[in-house]
């Protein structure tokens, strides 16, 4: 079974796992979701990373200036 799991599990602020970017309740329910529900989740997961890079980048270069 695919996942996009890394084994770097914790939540940030928002919820979401700095690892995979899933919710806790994406976490959990992973092995009963169908084969259409976690390619859904897969799919949406890089659009949370690059929201999750920007924000970081942001606080960044507000803490360095």
């Amino acid at each position: 079974m695919e996942t996009p799991c890394i084994n770097v599990c914790s939540l940030n602020p928002e919820g979401l796992c700095i690892g995979c970017y899933r919710t806790i309740d994406e976490i959990i329910g992973w092995s009963g979701f169908t084969a259409g529900e976690r390619r859904r989740i897969m799919d949406e997961l890089q659009g949370r990373e690059s929201a999750g890079t920007t924000a970081q980048t942001s606080e960044s270069e507000i803490a360095n200036a």
